[in-house]
């Protein structure tokens, strides 16, 4: 059964499953880059963290990540400690 969707509320993905300009706006980094608000997103945020722009993004990335999905995220770190 599908959950009703409270009046006024935007939702956060599309109904493809895409995560939504209001998503980016309010949850990405600058630009609306990364938006990071639920584990799925959270995943999808430590999978493409190598497309950061810098050390220091890509660590605020594992960083706000690991509210959602803290096993991955230690394991993101461990990897990035390496290099």
């Amino acid at each position: 059964m599908a959950r009703k969707k409270r009046k006024g509320a935007k939702s956060m993905r599309t109904r493809s499953g895409g995560v939504s300009a209001a998503a980016r706006r309010k949850h990405g980094m600058k630009g609306g880059r990364f938006p990071i608000f639920d584990t799925k997103s959270a995943r999808s945020a430590i999978r493409l963290r190598g497309h950061a722009k810098s050390r220091s993004e890509r660590r605020r990335i594992v960083n706000r990540a690991a509210r959602y999905a803290p096993a991955a995220a230690k394991r993101a770190r461990a990897v990035d400690r390496k290099k």
